[in-house]
C-alpha cells in the first residue's frame, strides 16, 4: 500500500511542477493580482491555502503536530510558493511513512473545540490532494482571467 500513496503523491508533485514552471514562465508578477471574480484572492494566496490545508489535516490532525499555518494573504513569489511546497511534500512523506502500513486505520480527534471527527489515512490523503486539485483549477482560471493561456496540468499529460 504505501507504493501506491507514494506513487499517487509523486504524480500530483509532477502536476505541481508544470504549475510552478507555468506560473513562473509565462505568470509571473500577475501571481499576486486580486481578481474580482475571485472574491479579490491571487493565485498566490491560493496556493498558500493549499499548503495550510495540507498542513492542517496532514500534519496537525493526523500527525498530530502543532505547526504554523502561513498567512494566505501575504503574497507570495514563485520561488517562496516553491520553498513552501518543499516543506510541505516532507510533510507528506512523513504522513505517507506513518501510515503506509495501514493507510485505514482509525484517524479521530477534534479538528474544531466543537467538531468531532472520525475518518481514516486514506480519507485524508484523498481530501488534500482533491482540495489541491479544485483550487488549482482555479489558479488555471485566473491565470486566463489575467490574460495567460495555461498549459495542461493534468496528472496524465498528452
Amino acid at each position: 500500500m504505501a507504493d501506491l500513496l507514494y506513487t499517487q503523491y509523486t504524480m500530483i508533485r509532477q502536476s505541481r511542477q508544470v504549475v510552478f514552471q507555468f506560473l513562473e514562465e509565462h505568470v509571473m508578477e500577475d501571481t499576486a493580482k486580486p481578481l474580482s471574480a475571485f472574491k479579490n484572492k491571487t493565485i498566490s494566496y491560493m496556493y498558500v491555502h493549499i499548503a495550510n490545508t495540507y498542513i492542517a489535516w496532514a500534519g496537525n490532525f493526523a500527525l498530530n503536530n502543532s505547526s504554523d499555518y502561513y498567512d494566505q494573504d501575504e503574497s507570495l513569489s514563485i520561488s517562496q510558493i516553491k520553498k513552501l511546497f518543499a516543506q510541505i511534500d516532507e510533510l507528506m512523506e512523513r504522513f505517507i511513512a506513518h501510515f503506509a502500513g495501514d493507510p485505514t486505520q482509525a484517524v479521530k480527534g477534534y479538528k474544531w473545540p466543537e467538531k468531532y471527527i472520525e475518518t481514516d489515512a486514506y480519507g485524508i490523503f484523498t481530501h488534500v490532494i482533491t482540495h489541491e486539485f479544485h483550487h488549482k483549477g482555479q489558479a488555471m482560471t485566473m491565470a486566463r482571467l489575467l490574460g495567460h493561456t495555461p498549459v495542461d496540468t493534468d496528472v496524465m499529460r498528452f
